[in-house]
């Protein structure tokens, strides 16, 4: 994937030319083929024209040869049927390398995102971007690029064969005397024609470039609704998992009236759109057909004075009309071309975004994983939006072999704590050490193989079982297996009907097994003992457990992670017995430290949550 300043052209490079750089080397046949489809579909259409015109000669003519009119009626018929069977081929062709260009465009749109800090994925207005543009298909940005110089492509050689004919046609001269004949010689009339055509084509290249600019601003007016209704429909209409609690508490009705809110939104910034292009549209449409009606005028005055015969006349208006259909397609071509640079023009600026603030490059030596000390530094931190801190004038080390224990409240800054420590998000104020250097001077990935985590709102993707706890499609089985087994997950892996090849959830595959949260949980804690990282997190893992089942998790975490650092954040307690030092926070300070008998002891916040608890601990 591409860093900033890597790709050559950087910001001040046209989107147009970047674009065909990009699929040039991502797809190198698209374009090739894009260009031969052009020129069968433009020459096309010119065999019925040309050999028809030929045809109707040889009738009109008094010694026509049986023989040479049927070989130019199956010259005709063979030549459709192989032209037809070769564009037919090409778009097809065409179509497959367009869809191989969408998933790359996806795969760099997920790159992407994986390269920026966290933080800026956060962001509503960067999520907003980055969803809408899967959703632009075939219509917009990348992938209709080559579409738009298929048709472009075609409409200019469209118009280069007629012109060759409009050579020929207006070379052909009226026969006779009269006023009339010197003036369809004149040479007036291609100058004219000329003129028509050319103001014709500046105006709807101008009307064009004026609908483009209306439909685009109309467009990204209705992102945000339109973002909205997507994620609305499928978070909560077309989510199987969401099903029971639409239909339980009958949320049927107000998911409608939300729905039907957005698109009514949608749909009204559309019709105000719409109407300015339309009448655009018509205006360019009625200067074209004015301009094909002059023009078949002038051909039909010619050949009424002998100009040329009837097989000509029939070549020279079907060049009227397909120089109508490419003068058309021109213009719709070029409105298209001109309304779709915006959105590659969206597209490159999400992928000229900055990547990640610090990248660092000292790396994570074996004597750093062997011996290694965290220092948070009189660390703050506010989340975007928020005016009160989630953590002000933190202080404290956590070392290699320590098990410490976070305890608080609900938004006391628990889960804020680990996300810094993770390099998710960077503190406003102060600084993380590892071995006395700032993170931020490490390089990410590696910093980030030191820690194996369990989130509270941990992931259990819909694939493989085994696939899940190694999070890679090659994976030493022995190994995820004992991590299961180690989780509290052995027991229900020998019910598995393919074991750890099993796949999970229905979303791909009708037999996909569904898991219960607790069993999701323990998939995330196989997934942290199979990394065997130098430093574990366990943010709530055990909360769809009841709380002797969570001891017991615990107790068996503690085993298998002996030698390394942890840190245990819960709202239940029973993790604290066993860790050497508890850190109880609350209001995004740190209040309280020490060991779970020195905390009772001192009868502060500590002793006031192990009491409202010690109830479910007792056997």
């Amino acid at each position: 994937m591409r860093k900033d300043g890597e790709s050559g052209g950087g910001k001040g490079q046209g989107s147009l030319k970047r674009a065909a750089g990009m699929i040039i080397r991502e797809v190198p046949a698209l374009f090739p083929a894009t260009v031969i489809l052009a020129v069968a579909e433009a020459a096309y259409p010119y065999i019925g024209i040309i050999l028809s015109a030929a045809i109707v000669t040889e009738l009109a003519d008094s010694q026509r040869e049986i023989g040479h009119l049927f070989f130019l009626a199956a010259l005709m018929v063979g030549l459709n049927c192989v032209g037809g069977l070769l564009v037919a081929f090409l778009r097809q062709l065409q179509d497959v390398l367009k869809y191989k260009q969408m998933k790359l465009l996806e795969k760099s749109i997920a790159a992407k995102s994986w390269e920026m800090d966290y933080k800026t994925t956060c962001d509503p207005k960067v999520h907003e971007k980055r969803n809408m543009m899967p959703h632009w298909g075939y219509e917009h940005g990348l992938v209709t690029l080559a579409q738009q110089a298929s048709s472009l492509l075609e409409s200019l050689f469209v118009m280069g064969i007629s012109i060759v004919l409009v050579v020929e046609f207006f070379s052909a001269r009226a026969v006779g005397e009269g006023t009339v004949v010197r003036l369809l010689n004149h040479w007036i009339f291609p100058v004219v024609f000329l003129l028509l055509f050319g103001s014709n084509a500046a105006y709807g290249i101008w009307s064009a470039a004026r609908s483009q600019k209306v439909v685009y601003q109309a467009n990204k007016e209705i992102e945000a609704s339109n973002n909205l209704a997507v994620s609305l429909f499928q978070s909560c209409c077309a989510e199987y998992q969401r099903g029971k609690d639409v239909r339980l508490f009958q949320a049927q009705k107000i998911l409608l009236q939300k729905l039907s809110g957005l698109y009514g939104t949608i749909v009204k910034v559309q019709e105000r759109a719409k109407g300015v292009a339309r009448r655009m549209s018509v205006s360019a449409d009625l200067g074209s057909n004015i301009f094909n009606l002059l023009v078949y005028l002038f051909v039909g005055l010619k050949a009424i004075y002998g100009a040329f015969g009837p097989g000509s006349l029939l070549k020279y208006t079907g060049m009227v009309v397909q120089m109508g259909n490419g003068v058309e397609k021109m213009f719709n071509t070029i409105r298209e071309i001109f309304q779709n640079k915006r959105y590659l023009d969206d597209y490159f600026a999400y992928l000229d975004m900055e990547n990640r603030a610090a990248e660092g490059s000292l790396p994570i030596t074996d004597k750093i994983r062997e011996d290694y000390e965290f220092e948070f530094c009189n660390v703050a931190f506010t989340y975007p939006g928020m005016e009160a801190p989630s953590l002000s004038g933190i202080n404290c080390k956590l070392r290699k072999g320590e098990k410490v224990a976070i305890v608080g409240r609900n938004g006391s800054g628990k889960t804020t704590l680990v996300k810094l420590l993770c390099r998710l998000y960077d503190p406003q104020e102060g600084e993380i050490l590892l071995n006395g250097v700032n993170i931020r001077q490490y390089q990410y990935e590696e910093y980030l193989e030191f820690f194996s985590t369990v989130f509270q709102d941990y992931s259990i993707f819909a694939f493989q079982l085994g696939e899940n706890v190694a999070a890679e499609s090659v994976y030493d089985e022995k190994a995820a297996a004992c991590a299961l087994e180690n989780a509290g997950f052995g027991e229900r892996l020998k019910t598995m009907p393919e074991g750890l090849r099993t796949q999970l959830y229905k979303y791909f595959y009708e037999d996909g097994v569904e898991l219960s949260g607790g069993e999701g949980q323990k998939v995330a804690i196989a997934r942290c003992l199979y990394k065997d990282a130098p430093y574990a997190i366990l943010d709530e893992p055990t909360a769809a457990l009841d709380p002797v089942a969570e001891a017991d998790i615990y107790q068996r975490m503690n085993q298998f992670i002996q030698g390394k650092g942890a840190i245990y954040i819960s709202h239940r307690l029973s993790s604290c017995h066993f860790c050497r030092r508890i850190m109880v926070f609350d209001g995004g300070r740190l209040l309280e430290t020490g060991t779970h008998e020195e905390l009772l002891g001192r009868q502060g916040l500590y002793y006031k949550l192990w009491n409202a608890q010690a109830k479910y601990y007792q056997s």
